[in-house]
């Protein structure tokens, strides 16, 4: 990560946008992600924007968490989810269209905040969740090729600043690969509208990155696979089948799984990265 920044606040005075330099993020001067930033978190009873605490909170924000909890609060597989939500341990934002240049900036930048945010802390499982407002998503197909533009986009800034995880691979058709942004290996889980999958079907195309080091904490206090077949039974009861898509970390590549559409084992991940030397 670059160690020349220092502390200082630009105002954007086009819209009003503060933009504070902080040392864990790089985009924190980048007047684009900060002017787009939909950082937000769920305090007591209402959404809050913890970097902009003086600015209105757009309703559609507010109405995208609504819907959000009340899917969570349904029958809902994921037990990982669910703790998450009941102990607030989550972030989330709704951005401009998915894969458009302004919602990847401002993704990444609500990210390394979420990072800084969010250290790993014992069995706490946190999350950050990445809503769009469009575009209006056709087919699983489209939904995979958006979500993978974004990830493509958000890597060539991300490998800027900061080495791809060292702890997993950084190609995706290899078994070990998992997404990494900011150093650190993430998760990513794909939802929208045309999913075929009822726990993927979410109205707005959305993005959910967990840390891959909290279900490795998991798996070392023996408490992953108990959560595993858990989930599992769950999405037998909701779905009548499990995702096929669904495998261990290490049989297969990760990158099968994040868009949510069952794809063949001929299937080519459309990611590609620009490793940033070690210093």
């Amino acid at each position: 990560m670059q160690s020349n920044l220092i502390n200082t606040t630009l105002i954007d005075d086009g819209d009003n946008a503060r933009c504070e330099r902080r040392l864990w993020n790089p985009l924190s001067v980048d007047l684009v992600a900060s002017q787009y930033s939909s950082y937000a978190a769920f305090k007591d009873t209402k959404v809050v924007r913890p970097l902009v605490p003086d600015l209105p909170v757009d309703a559609e924000l507010i109405g995208a968490h609504d819907q959000l909890i009340q899917q969570i609060a349904g029958d809902f597989p994921c037990t990982g989810a669910i703790s998450v939500f009941a102990q607030h341990c989550y972030r989330f934002g709704l951005f401009q269209e998915l894969a458009c240049d302004n919602a990847v900036r401002a993704v990444c930048h609500d990210l390394y905040e979420f990072l800084h945010d969010f250290p790993i802390i014992d069995d706490n499982l946190s999350t950050f969740i990445a809503m769009f407002r469009g575009p209006t998503i056709e087919s699983e197909q489209h939904f995979e090729d958006l979500l993978w533009s974004q990830l493509q986009a958000m890597h060539n800034i991300d490998s800027s600043f900061f080495a791809w995880d060292k702890s997993v691979d950084s190609d995706p058709s290899n078994n070990n690969f998992s997404f990494s942004i900011g150093g650190r290996a993430m998760f990513v889980i794909g939802m929208h509208p045309r999913a075929s999958r009822l726990a993927r079907t979410f109205r707005y195309p959305t993005m959910v990155f967990n840390l891959h080091e909290q279900f490795e904490r998991l798996r070392a206090r023996g408490k992953f696979e108990t959560m595993k077949q858990t989930i599992r039974a769950r999405e037998m009861t909701v779905q009548g089948s499990i995702n096929p898509m669904l495998t261990n970390f290490g049989e297969h590549s990760e990158a099968n799984q994040y868009s949510g559409r069952a794809v063949s084992d001929n299937w080519s991940c459309p990611f590609h990265t620009g490793k940033k030397e070690e210093t």
